[in-house]
């Protein structure tokens, strides 16, 4: 098999896995600790409106946040 790259671009947001199960994104947590807390992670709403969950290490491994310099190149070629 070849070799592929993908780019988009998501909107996320911080949420731990338990507030995740809560908004029915994940089905079960994974390890709740003592305190009460859950493995941190991230909401992900792709541009079809898709909305998942992603632990943090995952998340991060594969998306970077966009720059303010990103943002204003973006927008200047897309004609808004």
């Amino acid at each position: 098999m070849d070799r592929y790259i993908g780019t988009k671009i998501i909107l996320a947001e911080p949420l731990s896995e338990l507030d995740a199960n809560f908004q029915g994104l994940v089905r079960s947590v994974t390890d709740i600790e003592s305190d009460g807390s859950s493995r941190p992670g991230y909401k992900v709403v792709y541009e079809d409106g898709y909305t998942s969950w992603s632990p943090k290490e995952t998340f991060e491994r594969a998306y970077r946040r966009v720059t303010e310099a990103e943002l204003d190149l973006l927008f200047a070629t897309s004609g808004r």
